[in-house]
């Protein structure tokens, strides 16, 4: 898909991939009821069944498939008008769908791949469900489409928590992709449905609303794939345009489980749809109202907030108070930052609350890092293991280090501000207002200078190397600039952007009178033949030219395109097993000793074995890990960069040994090494083949290019080393700042509350 000159982003490759999937899982469903159901009959035309038209991996291709799913199959299934609630719910998942390819060869690659799962065998299912996951964990990477996913671990928790029965009515107001509605199923399947019967009074008690097209797409097909036969109980629709006063007994359920979305503001005319004392265009802060009011009497609700909710004021404290003296807001449980990274920093909150009776005390309970960790990421999420202590604690509630009550006393008189400290954590010195204001506004104009001099460094690149071409649009370039280098997330982005633009020829000038490529490339496998020679050995035979099809852009003049098995030679490390650890042994480098691109030797095995000369590393040498469990680390490299005496490799890394090694490395780092891997690699194991590495092809420039490149990158990686680490500093200096801030408002408040009263001397004129 990444070759497709029409998909721009993960966001749009996923948007594609799941109108395909839905397509085919609701074919397999079909082929089901064909088995079960007597004169079953599809909602959709024969000729748009997946079955008659992507099915046969020799179906119609090119241009042919690309006319016919533009032409006929978007048009035909967006206006389906049959009453059947099966075609109804075909009509709304089409209604704002795309495809976004543009080449039909391709996309028969893409349905050929997806035929191979077959949607009604268990172990398919099984399979493709931990894929899906994955699918909407990379949401969080794609820009704001990453609002819609919540870690399953919080899910799962929340769920488990409220402990939904069979037969009570549960919604998710926000429903995103699904996660709440998909861990309710799951859960009340597990523990009550034991019939058929039991099986559709489960079907028919869960209920979603969501606003945006990719996420409604998303959580359809993530209840079909957990056994819901037709999920038009999930409404593509905004739940707060409908006003307040219209929602009806009838409307209210019993558990409502979410992940509203928060720190955004709604459309213009929405928040007047609520009663004037609750007025706001906070997303959070409205739909927090809206589920006190569709909770029915005795009703559980489990909710993320974000902190500001807690200690907001303003109609923040209406709400709050609302919540408090109409629902038992019995548990907080406060998350530590990273569990939403990298969508958002910010801290969050699970509130859990029963209608109908009024808090007489909050229990709070700090959620801590699992030992050893400092933050969450996105290979390293939040875990369901982790809450084994909140639902140990659950039912047997003591205060401790980490958990706390508070009373509605005490909350009320503190102007209902419900961020309350952990009163057993040591007292925090939040430092003096105005000097950490001074120390900020400093943080801030050095970060603005490193920024500077990073787009002038690459504004005069790229407008030089660019000149007189339209490949790319430099005004839109710097237009995203500053969404780039506004965190560190995004400066990840920018470096893969400048390699990106690296192997493509538009870092540096090209020389005329640099010695092109091709003769570099043929003076390599000369002296590789050479070598070989003198050493009495067989020269491999160079790999066969690269169909002109197969190159993924076109290179700049003077450079050429080669196999990686014509530049260099590839080895795979040494086998040993858990009974070779010595630590006397010979040291042996693995995966976790390359951290960002750099070799890292704090923590190396050492093993008992003779490694042949092979599987040692020497000086130059590009060290890539070639399988793991995780396919997001395959492909991770590092150039051995020093001297190590007699040191081995392991057999699931890889070197390579070539002239070119320092470009070779930052191409290996490109996202286009990373395509190209992606296509190859073994799915289900997670791996590079020697055969895969030797057959991928790289962009050659002239060798003093290559210099002249390697230069430039180490130069602009620099600089983004620096502008990240001043990103972290401001970040972590905006935290405390923000603590001093609250401390410096608490304590003038407490000042002001101290004076005596102005009420006796009021005059016409004002106080």
């Amino acid at each position: 898909m990444r070759k497709d000159a029409g998909v721009d982003g993960d966001a749009q490759r996923i948007n594609q991939l799941v109108w395909m999937f839905f397509l085919k899982i609701f074919d397999d469903r079909e082929s089901e009821k064909e088995l079960l159901e007597d004169g079953y009959r599809s909602p959709i035309p024969e000729e748009l069944r997946w079955r008659n038209w992507a099915a046969n991996p020799e179906g119609i291709t090119g241009e042919t498939l690309a006319d016919f799913i533009n032409a006929n199959l978007f048009k035909s299934l967006k206006s389906l008008t049959s009453p059947d609630p099966r075609a109804q719910l075909v009509r709304h998942v089409f209604e704002e769908a795309n495809n976004y390819m543009k080449s039909g060869t391709l996309m028969r690659q893409v349905i050929n791949k997806i035929n191979e799962i077959d949607f009604n065998r268990r172990n398919d299912l099984h399979l493709f469900g931990d894929i899906y996951e994955q699918i909407l964990r990379d949401l969080q990477a794609a820009g704001n489409a990453g609002e819609f996913y919540t870690p399953r671990a919080v899910t799962q928790f929340m769920v488990e928590m409220v402990d939904p029965k069979l037969g009570e009515r549960v919604l998710d107001p926000a429903c995103g992709t699904g996660g709440f509605l998909t861990n309710t199923i799951e859960y009340v399947r597990k523990k009550y449905v034991h019939s058929v019967e039991e099986e559709q009074i489960l079907q028919s008690s869960i209920k979603g609303v969501e606003k945006k097209q990719l996420p409604y797409f998303l959580c359809v097909t993530n209840l079909m794939l957990h056994g819901i036969e037709t999920p038009n109980q999930v409404s593509h629709d905004n739940t707060l345009a409908r006003p307040y006063r219209d929602y009806l007994p009838e409307d209210r359920v019993d558990v409502i489980v979410t992940n509203p979305p928060f720190g955004g503001m709604e459309e213009d005319g929405i928040e007047k749809n609520f009663p004037k004392s609750y007025s706001t265009r906070e997303t959070a802060d409205l739909f927090l109202v809206l589920i006190i009011h569709l909770l029915r009497e005795e009703g559980r609700a489990a909710i993320v907030l974000p902190d500001g909710t807690l200690f907001g004021e303003g109609i923040k404290t209406r709400i709050k108070e609302k919540l408090l003296t109409e629902c038992n807001l019995h548990t907080i449980v406060r998350l530590p930052n990273g569990v939403f990274s990298p969508y958002t920093g910010i801290k969050t909150n699970l509130l859990f609350f029963t209608k109908g009776q009024p808090t007489k005390e909050v229990w709070y309970y700090e959620h801590p890092y699992p030992p050893g960790a400092k933050s969450y990421n996105k290979t390293k999420p939040i875990r369901i293991e982790e809450f084994e202590a909140e639902k140990a604690w659950w039912t047997n509630r003591v205060e401790s280090e980490s958990c706390w009550r508070v009373t509605f006393e005490e909350i009320a008189e503190n102007n209902f501000n419900l961020d309350v400290k952990n009163p057993h954590a040591p007292d925090e010195d939040h430092g003096d207002f105005d000097e950490l204001l001074a120390v900020h506004n400093q943080v801030l104009l050095d970060l603005a200078e490193t920024r500077d001099k990073l787009k002038d460094e690459l504004m005069r690149t790229l407008q030089t190397t660019f000149e007189g071409q339209d490949e790319l649009n430099l005004q839109t370039f710097f237009d995203n600039f500053a969404f780039l280098t506004d965190a560190p997330n995004g400066v990840g982005k920018l470096r893969q952007l400048i390699l990106r633009l690296a192997i493509q020829g538009h870092l540096v000038s090209q020389d005329i009178s640099d010695e092109p490529a091709s003769k570099l490339i043929a003076r390599i496998l000369e002296e590789r033949r050479n070598t070989a020679e003198r050493n009495g050995m067989k020269m491999p035979s160079p790999l066969p030219p690269i169909p002109l099809d197969e190159m993924p852009f076109n290179l700049p003049k003077g450079w050429a395109w080669e196999r990686l098995g014509n530049l260099g030679d590839t080895n795979i490390g040494l086998t040993y097993s858990p009974k070779d650890i010595d630590k006397d042994g010979v040291p042996v480098l693995r995966s976790g000793n390359i951290q960002k691109g750099k070799l890292d030797l704090s923590n190396l095995v050492r093993v008992a074995l003779d490694p042949k000369p092979s599987v040692l590393v020497t000086v130059g040498d590009l060290l890539i890990c070639a399988r793991n469990g995780s396919r997001a680390l395959v492909g991770k490299a590092a150039i051995i960069d020093r001297l190590l005496e007699r040191t081995a490799f392991g057999a699931f890394m890889a070197v390579f040994r070539s002239r070119l090694n320092p470009y070779l490395y930052y191409f290996i780092a490109s996202p286009l090494f990373r395509q190209m891997i992606d296509e190859v690699g073994t799915t289900t194991i997670n791996q590079i083949t020697q055969a895969n590495l030797r057959s991928t092809i790289a962009p050659v420039p002239p060798f003093a290019e290559q210099e002249r490149i390697v230069a430039k990158i180490e130069k602009l990686m620099a600089l983004c080393d620096e502008l990240e680490a001043k990103l972290r500093k401001a970040e972590s200096d905006s935290e405390r700042l923000m603590s001093a801030a609250v401390q410096h408002v608490l304590s003038l408040t407490t000042s002001l509350r101290s004076l005596p009263s102005v009420g006796d001397s009021v005059t016409d004129d004002g106080p």
